[in-house]
């Protein structure tokens, strides 16, 4: 199959049948599909307690080496 039949048509965005089957969609609905989306549900509360736990540890780190002294 060469698709000869079909490869010079003219794309049919002009054509107000295509358009009446296919409306144009505004620029909020673009932007709701392009928009991000939490693929990993919880994972960024898992980043936030991990780096609070890493402050608490510096925290504590710190804290000892004062005492040290």
């Amino acid at each position: 199959m060469d698709y000869k039949d079909i490869i010079d048509l003219p794309y049919p965005r002009d054509d107000w049948n295509f358009l009446m089957k296919h409306p144009r969609m505004s620029i909020e609905s673009r932007a709701k599909i392009f928009s991000p989306f939490a693929a990993l549900r919880g994972h960024n509360a898992k980043i936030a307690e991990a780096a609070e736990r890493h402050l608490e540890d510096n925290r504590d780190e710190k804290m000892l080496e004062k005492m040290d002294f």
